[in-house]
């Protein structure tokens, strides 16, 4: 058999979404899981650590996943788990959010807004699970 099934974690409010991602990603060979809320999400985080985070902005407050994204960033045992955050947040608020400029409050590895390709998304979660270093 070849190297461990990598494990992905989609914290994203919106269920159809994150189904539907999971089986994409599913097809791709990856383990995921799914939590719908921060507080699910940061459990999941604490009791089986993932490979990588897909992350929404938006969820109960507005700020849920830059929260989140803060809080692992600068938590020593979460820190190098790769952040890729997945949000209709400009769309949805007119906001414009850039890891390049908002590097301080926007911690997250990647960043790209909904809709994305799902070639587009794949190579983004490829690229962040090769290059994650370990702990």
């Amino acid at each position: 058999m070849t190297q461990t099934q990598k494990k992905i974690l989609i914290i994203d409010d919106d269920k159809d979404y994150g189904d539907a991602l999971r089986i994409v990603l599913e097809n791709q060979g990856y383990n995921v899981k799914h939590a719908l809320n921060i507080a699910d999400g940061r459990s999941l985080i604490d009791t089986d650590t993932p490979d990588l985070i897909i992350l929404d902005v938006m969820m109960d407050k507005h700020t849920d996943g830059f929260d989140l994204c803060s809080n692992l960033k600068n938590d020593k045992e979460c820190r190098l788990i790769p952040i890729l955050m997945v949000t209709a947040v400009t769309e949805k608020t007119g906001f414009k959010f850039s890891p390049q400029t908002d590097g301080e409050y926007l911690q997250a590895d990647d960043y790209v807004s909904k809709p994305v390709p799902v070639a587009e998304l794949l190579s983004r979660v490829n690229k962040l699970i090769n290059s994650r270093k370990e702990c």
